[in-house]
């Protein structure tokens, strides 16, 4: 998300479309946040941000790097890539390349708002 490891956004010409939300639960790993998928409309949502880059190949090929994604072994894939329907805010909804946390979860860790920035700010104060 814009003020969180911008650096791949500049290599790839990372272009954002807008703030939106997939249907998971977001947890509060420590230095990271992990996303976990849920099938349908759980009525529990992770939020985020949507960007269109312009070389898909070299951004995933950085992302992948980022998030421990490996995608000839995914089992011990930190994170994997999928594609999951994203809501935005305006109410259009786009498929996208979205990482989730590919780890066992502590129910203790669970961001409720499932907004990461907010629960960053919270923590920082």
């Amino acid at each position: 998300m814009k003020g969180f490891q911008e650096n791949w956004q500049t290599k790839v010409g990372a272009r954002l479309v807008g703030r939106g939300r997939i249907s998971g639960k977001l947890y509060d790993l420590g230095e990271y946040p992990g996303a976990v998928c849920a099938a349908g409309d759980s009525g529990e949502y992770v939020k985020g941000e949507l960007y269109e880059v312009r070389d898909a190949e070299l951004a995933t090929r950085i992302l992948d790097q980022f998030e421990e994604y490996f995608p000839r072994q995914p089992q011990k894939s930190l994170f994997v890539r999928i594609i999951a329907p994203v809501t935005l805010e305006d109410g259009r909804r786009q498929n996208a390349w979205v990482y989730v946390y590919n780890q066992p979860v502590d129910e203790t860790t669970l961001i409720p708002s499932g907004d990461y920035r907010d629960s960053f700010a919270r923590r920082e104060r």
